[in-house]
């Protein structure tokens, strides 16, 4: 049996629930404490738990230490996704969360550079997504898709706008940068917000740009190269090890961002194709969850 507990109830609806109501996954909201997190692992009594996030992370290794003369059966297993380098209070959070790292059974990373910051036994595991039923887009627009905040760099996109205002560009997603991006916008550039799910707004983009500063693997370059739409992206995180550059898409510097737009828009529809294929090939054989779930339950059996 499979169940999700996020640490607390959000103002928002947290996309993450849309997607286990539709995998028919249980899932529970725990009240922030670690009180709530210890009666629930005592209620589902699982044999694994793994964790997302630092805060997650931290509260299963203290879960851990509760538990260890008791339920000594549980392994604990956690994956490390943030690449960039955190500042304030969470700089804190952030050591904490690296050093503990030895009290889990097996640590992920979802890049070599993330890797690279665990002061403790480490495996780079590539993120994956259920490939079963994709379908090729065949949409027209340019996107970005993710949160307006610094370390995506969604204001680069809001510049890539002002300097083509021949195209249409749309943004999908919201964040603490939403109000200072629509005050600056140019009259090309929509603002669709945060969407529940992106199953139906895949058929309608053909193009995806991830301008970002920071990045480890990010899930929405697997799902857009999944339907075939190709991504231009700047070289961060393990990005490089995803996009074969002017073969499945385009890896560049920042300032490069407007000429690789116009590149795409002027290729023959037979390179886009091309590309559309390669695109999804390159998802199908290596970032699945055909090709990765079995490295995961094989840590989960260990």
């Amino acid at each position: 049996m499979l169940a999700s507990f996020f640490l607390c109830r959000y103002n928002k609806i947290h996309p993450l629930t849309h997607l286990l109501t539709h995998a028919k996954i249980d899932y529970h909201f725990l009240s922030g404490s670690i009180q709530s997190l210890l009666r629930l692992t005592l209620q589902h009594r699982p044999n694994v738990i793994h964790s997302h996030g630092y805060k997650a992370a931290i509260y299963c290794r203290l879960l851990r230490l509760i538990l260890f003369c008791t339920q000594r059966n549980i392994r604990f297993i956690n994956t490390f996704h943030a690449g960039e380098i955190p500042t304030g209070k969470v700089k804190l959070y952030d050591a904490v969360d690296r050093w503990s790292a030895c009290l889990n059974h097996t640590n992920f990373a979802v890049s070599d550079d993330i890797k690279q910051r665990i002061p403790f036994k480490t495996d780079v595991i590539n993120n994956f997504i259920n490939t079963d039923s994709l379908t090729l887009s065949q949409g027209k627009q340019i996107a970005f898709v993710g949160r307006l905040s610094h370390e995506k760099a969604p204001e680069r996109f809001v510049g890539l706008a002002l300097h083509l205002p021949q195209f249409t560009f749309h943004i999908y997603g919201d964040g603490p940068l939403a109000f200072t991006l629509r005050q600056h916008a140019p009259s090309n550039l929509q603002f669709h917000g945060q969407q529940q799910s992106m199953d139906n707004i895949w058929s309608h983009i053909g193009l995806l740009v991830i301008c970002s500063r920071y990045e480890g693997l990010p899930m929405v370059a697997l799902e857009a190269m999944g339907h075939g739409i190709p991504v231009i992206a700047t070289a961060v995180g393990n990005i490089h090890q995803l996009i074969k550059h002017n073969i499945n898409g385009w890896i560049i510097e920042p300032q490069s961002l407007a000429a690789t737009v116009i590149h795409w828009s002027q290729l023959q529809k037979s390179q886009r194709d091309k590309i559309q294929k390669k695109a999804q090939n390159t998802i199908v054989q290596s970032y699945s969850s055909r090709a990765v779930i079995p490295e995961l339950l094989t840590a989960y059996s260990h």
